[in-house]
């Protein structure tokens, strides 16, 4: 192990904190600094529980720079990336004598899609594309177009204004669709694939739970390499990966590749094609909405038959899709529907053979069968943990002081494992052993924090709930001189409390006025300001 390492953290961050304002140095901040330095420099597995005030970031951020090794950060939401990308890195840059490089990658729907845009404004996205491919107008996607032509990164975070989630969508894809950089005409100017060619160049890989799940799902061919992993927010690193490597099946998934494969189709087929696709969604749908949320074997019954009538139909739709030449310009359209129908048929062939350690049960409200691993651990395991060391961290991780049971979930074990199934073939693999270290954090919730409850408000249920509620909102606003975070559970209650907010003197944001990370920036900046989301 390299002493040199922990030694060197600590001076950092006694000297970070020196130029940050109103920063104090904290006992936890410092134990957890000296246990992530230990960790990477020994190539050992880390599990740090640090209470609210820690000063998480900074305490894996130094020895993570210091250690001069790539290491990918993941995170479970994106204003603690955000959070890293915009404000914890660049003051840490500003403060080292040499530079930090990180650069953030997102999911493939995070950004726009180049062929899909080219394909209806123009190569040069100012004009007319394959008309014949588009049912309806693309005015609404005129800011997207402008920005990206003035240079826009891409990332929807980035937008200058909001857009709503179905503008969204028909800008960019998911990963089911995406052929990939080499299938795709446009894939010298993807800005995913230029998102993952700048974490190249970069020692800090920023990303989320989810897609780097779906990096181990795929065998660890998503994300460039690099030699450790931070997950902070680990708490929720079991539902993430549980949801990565498992899939979904309803009915909805056959009516979205019905409706981008229609206007591909040969006119000759495409009412046969398109009519058998939709009738198996609709009974693929009615189905699974008459299920009873239970556990369930998805090739039994009516839905093992809805589910193979699916398959088939999206069989025979991809059949019947042209065989473009290089030069046609539909060829990124059909390509991206062909991976798309072809996730999807592996999607549906496996509820119909369920793998050893599977489960499935159906979620009936929304339509869907869901399909997923008991648990996630062998996953974790093979594909990470016997690899690179890994270092999980969060507010909250024990149970009971012990961290035994997470850990155990995530595939970590308290003693070395003799012939470790998860280490078979692979050359110099990392013992699954792991150290625990919990620290308090220094924010006193006795004497910093107060729980207010609105006890005369009327019950829930009533009509005059939600005005009633909307009202109490306003008079603890006011109460605060601003200053408040206000959540809901509805957008229909959240446009009530911001109406409910007018006339105050303080600045109020509201989301979906603009894009989440513009508000969380203009919220953090005005202290006197109201966020309501």
């Amino acid at each position: 192990m390299d002493d040199s390492l922990l030694a060197d953290s600590v001076s950092t961050l006694i000297d970070v904190l020196a130029a940050k304002d109103n920063a104090v140095e904290r006992p936890g901040q410092v134990e957890m600094v000296e246990a992530v330095a230990t960790a990477l420099s020994g190539r050992q597995h880390l599990v740090v529980e640090a209470g609210t005030g820690t000063g998480k970031s900074l305490a894996y951020l130094i020895p993570a720079v210091l250690s001069g090794d790539r290491i990918a950060i993941a995170t479970a939401t994106k204003s603690l990336q955000n959070q890293l990308s915009d404000v914890e890195l660049p003051f840490l840059d500003s403060q080292l004598p040499f530079p930090v490089t990180w650069s953030v990658v997102k999911g493939r729907q995070s950004y726009a899609c180049m062929a899909k845009l080219v394909e209806r404004f123009g190569p040069n996205l100012d004009g007319q594309g394959i008309a014949e491919l588009f049912a309806e107008p693309g005015d609404d996607l005129d800011v997207v177009v402008e920005w990206i032509r003035d240079g826009g990164t891409g990332d929807r975070d980035d937008l200058p204004v909001a857009v709503a989630d179905d503008v969204w969508r028909r800008a960019s894809v998911s990963g089911m669709e995406c052929p990939g950089k080499a299938s795709c005409p446009q894939g010298d100017n993807c800005f995913a694939e230029m998102a993952i060619d700048a974490a190249r160049d970069c020692q800090l890989i920023i990303t989320n739970h989810h897609l780097y799940a779906l990096h181990l799902a795929s065998a660890r061919r998503i994300l460039p390499e690099h030699d450790a992993v931070i997950f902070d927010e680990a708490h929720k690193l079991e539902a993430a990966s549980s949801s990565a490597f498992g899939v979904d099946v309803s009915g909805g998934r056959v009516t979205a590749f019905a409706n981008n494969a229609q206007r591909l189709l040969p006119p000759s087929d495409r009412e046969r094609v398109v009519g058998a696709l939709r009738a198996n969604a609709d009974r693929l749908g009615a189905v699974i909405r008459e299920l009873p949320e239970a556990r369930l074997d998805p090739a039994e019954g009516e839905p093992g038959d809805a589910i193979l009538g699916a398959i088939r139909a999206v069989a025979a739709a991809e059949k019947a899709l042209p065989k473009p030449d290089e030069d046609d310009p539909r060829v990124g359209a059909i390509a991206r529907v062909r991976n798309q129908g072809g996730h999807l048929q592996g999607d549906f062939g496996l509820a119909l053979d369920l793998p050893d350690g599977f489960v499935s049960w159906a979620e009936s409200p929304r339509g869907v069968i869901r399909v997923a691993p008991i648990a996630v651990d062998a996953s974790i395991a093979t594909n990470l943990l016997v690899h690179h060391p890994t270092i999980m961290t969060s507010a909250t991780l024990t149970t009971g002081g012990s961290f035994a049971p997470l850990a155990a979930r995530l595939g970590l074990s308290p003693r070395p494992i003799p012939e470790d199934p998860a280490a078979f073939d692979v050359a110099d693999p990392l013992p699954r052993t792991y150290d625990g270290l919990r620290v308090e954090g220094s924010f006193d919730f006795s004497r910093q924090g107060l729980l207010y409850t609105a006890a005369e408000l009327p019950d829930p249920r009533e009509d005059d709930w939600s005005a009633a509620a909307a009202a109490e909102a306003r008079l603890l606003v006011e109460a605060s001189g601003g200053r408040a975070l206000v959540l809901s559970t509805s957008f229909r209650m959240l446009s009530l409390i911001a109406d409910g907010l007018a006339g105050l003197p303080f600045r109020v944001l509201v989301q979906g006025e603009l894009p989440k990370r513009q508000l969380i920036s203009r919220f953090s900046a005005s202290e006197t300001s109201v966020l309501v989301a």
